[in-house]
């Protein structure tokens, strides 16, 4: 399926707004990925797509999780809208006809990170932080970030989020946790994959 192709699928199945946003993350993931040397059509591709369970009811979600043998914690079970990237990783399969394995990972990512993404989905967790089309404390503190490295972005990035949380009085998934903790990690130890230190061989 073309990229347009997938646009007008999408468009059937997202809300305008949710659809606004979803190309926005298109677009700066594939600057992210002009920056840092990755892949841009399929950072683009994973952008675009990355919401597409984003907005279903919550049995539908629960189902969806059945069918495709996603396993369901107690937190996620309390809040639902956690699953969308990695149930959207399967509709991505079976709608789009998406069968790259780390573009799907990417997608399955961007809801809470992961220790250990790789470039593709670091990008795609951070472009969905950074689009133009948000305005929230501390998103140019994020976007500054991800001028220096994915790895900072991602850091700043949970940071606001867990923030959020907090003063919300939600549940914090601990992969979130997990991911911060690994990206700070890296930047504690002077291995920063992506960024102005590059200890990669």
């Amino acid at each position: 399926m073309s990229i347009e192709g997938i646009k007008r699928k999408l468009q059937g199945m997202i809300s305008p707004r949710r659809f606004t946003h979803s190309v926005n993350v298109m677009e700066t993931a594939e600057q992210l990925a002009h920056k840092y040397g990755e892949d841009v059509e399929k950072a683009a591709l994973a952008g675009l797509v990355h919401d597409c369970a984003k907005g279903l009811a919550p049995d539908v979600t629960f189902d969806l999780c059945k069918k495709y043998g996603i396993i369901i914690d107690e937190i996620m079970r309390k809040e639902p809208s956690l699953l969308h990237g990695m149930v959207g990783s399967c509709l991505a399969r079976d709608v789009f006809g998406i069968d790259c394995p780390d573009l799907l990972a990417a997608i399955a990512d961007h809801t809470m990170g992961r220790p250990g993404m790789d470039k593709l989905s670091r990008i795609v967790f951070i472009a969905d932080y950074i689009e133009p089309g948000r305005d929230y404390p501390g998103i140019e503190k994020i976007a500054e970030a991800a001028q220096e490295s994915l790895e900072k972005a991602i850091v700043a990035g949970i940071d606001c989020t867990i923030a959020d949380i907090l003063q919300k009085g939600k549940l914090l998934h601990p992969n979130t946790v997990e991911t911060r903790n690994w990206a700070l990690g890296l930047l504690e130890s002077g291995e920063v994959r992506y960024g102005k230190v590059q200890t990669e061989k």
